[in-house]
């Protein structure tokens, strides 16, 4: 029986027992052990920390080559996982100096690697003590160092052991990087975080989004792609043929893969969770990390986008059939004056498609099909451009700026285009709150509505006409440059 009291680093793996032969040939001469055993003063930094851990390690096992998997996001204190900055610097400095001595970290696969590690760590008012568990990936076996690793905390720099929103998200990136499996480089297309139920953009998306970004560059095997796509060529035999809807924004920028991230808003948290897919839908990591709301110092709200969500319905669309997206790519796009805005869609099955612009005072106007233009059903494989190459309009961006949300209907039979009028009653709201639904359901024989109604007009005629109908609606932001 091992009985360990006061000691600040254990290499063992817990649950198993410890026969007395697995420390054979580990541990070096009995000097050896006795020097590291004394050290119970601790480090003078980390850096002196972690190569006395590798050196005792190399001491009994000098052996060239020992591949070691360690976990980055499972450093734990206490056995609680916390997102703090030590526990990355700890990681850095236990993998220099091991490489150091010979040895390597195997950041993917552990079956690849001799020892799999995980790390602990104990902190008091004054010091912190530093836990080590290593167990052979071939068997049951373990081992054991017997040295005291300890720091005092004014070794370390301040804010050591502070969570942050920062921490979450390179947390949160790290992930994604492990969870990336395969070792070749992927081309990435990130698309802006958005609210999950409304997905509109915040200030906290933003900051998200871009701190994410940020995190992946420094992450091995990602390339992130944000080139402005060349739309006359976007097809889906230019990369091959799509699957899935999700894939177009990657294909328009010769990606391999997209990365969509949502928040959805708790009582004490906030749920940040990110998805990467490839072109034909297949999910390639999927992550998510609960964010204590007093972490979060950006708003997740943004009232004109909510008022927009309203309008457009997006909390009950039915999706996934058809899509429509900014040229930028993502459900939520800022354009600044001067620039172009455009806008791609697609279809999986022959649909025929109907997209309206809506400001938020519920301001709505037609922008396909154009009047007068033959109706014709859109085939899927194909990712279309509004507008379309060789129309004399286009969509600059200029004074005053704000939101707009363009919404998308698609339905399996050609339906009646109404005429928008401000003067007529709506039905499916009431001083600003929607009614139930079965006031809706005359709007289908109206042939002028109120642009409030556009959502419940195209559901209630679908309804009518017993064809299948989907929605999609992607925002526009424009401010000055």
């Amino acid at each position: 029986m091992l009985s360990v009291y006061n000691i600040s680093i254990l290499l063992l793996l817990l649950g198993f027992a410890c026969p007395a032969s697995a420390f054979a040939g580990w541990f070096g001469s009995d000097s050896a052990r006795e020097s590291a055993a004394n050290n119970s003063t601790g480090y003078s930094s980390l850096s002196e920390m972690a190569n006395a851990m590798a050196a005792e390690l190399k001491e009994g096992h000098p052996r060239m080559g020992l591949k070691f998997y360690l976990d980055r996001e499972d450093i734990r204190e206490d056995q609680e996982v916390r997102c703090v900055p030590f526990a990355g610097r700890l990681v850095d400095e236990l993998e220099r100096a091991f490489s150091q001595v010979g040895y390597s970290f195997e950041g993917r696969i552990v079956e690849q690697s001799d020892y799999l590690a995980s790390v602990n760590y104990h902190r008091t008012a004054d010091k912190v003590v530093v836990y080590l568990k290593l167990k052979r990936t071939k068997n049951d076996s373990y081992r054991s160092l017997k040295g005291t690793y300890e720091l005092a905390i004014d070794k370390l720099p301040d804010q050591c052991f502070v969570e942050s929103l920062d921490n979450k998200l390179a947390r949160l990136s790290q992930k994604v990087a492990q969870s990336w499996k395969r070792g070749e480089p992927i081309s990435l297309f990130f698309v802006p975080v958005v609210e999950a139920r409304r997905k509109y953009s915040s200030p906290f998306s933003e900051y998200v989004t871009n701190k994410f970004k940020a995190n992946l560059t420094t992450q091995s095997g990602f390339r992130l792609i944000e080139e402005k796509p060349a739309v006359q060529k976007a097809t889906g035999g230019a990369r091959g043929t799509l699957t899935d809807l999700d894939g177009a924004a990657a294909s328009l920028y010769g990606a391999d893969a997209v990365m969509e991230g949502v928040y959805l808003r708790g009582a004490d948290t906030v749920n940040l969770s990110l998805k990467m897919k490839n072109l034909k839908g297949e999910v390639l990591a999927n992550v998510e990390e609960n964010i204590p709301n007093e972490l979060v110092p950006f708003s997740l709200d943004n009232d004109d986008a909510e008022a927009l969500a309203n309008i457009a319905d997006t909390e009950h669309e039915k999706s996934g059939v058809a899509r429509i997206s900014t040229v930028k790519g993502g459900s939520y796009r800022v354009f600044r004056a001067g620039e172009t805005v455009s806008f791609t869609f697609q279809v999986s099955r022959p649909l025929f498609v109907y997209v309206y612009d809506i400001s938020p005072n519920g301001e709505v106007n037609l922008i396909y099909p154009k009047e007068g233009e033959p109706e014709a059903a859109k085939q899927p494989g194909v990712i279309y451009t509004l507008p379309e190459e060789g129309d004399s309009w286009e969509i600059k961006v200029a004074a005053p700026f704000g939101k707009d949300a363009v919404k998308l209907f698609a339905s399996n039979k050609p339906l009646a285009i109404p005429r928008i009028s401000s003067q007529v009653a709506s039905r499916s709201f009431a001083g600003g709150v929607r009614t139930p639904e079965a006031t809706h359901k005359e709007l289908a024989s109206q042939s002028v509505i109120n642009g409030l109604d556009i959502v419940a007009y195209y559901r209630s005629l679908g309804a009518k006409k017993e064809t299948a109908l989907f929605e999609s609606t992607a925002y526009v932001e424009t401010r000055e440059k």
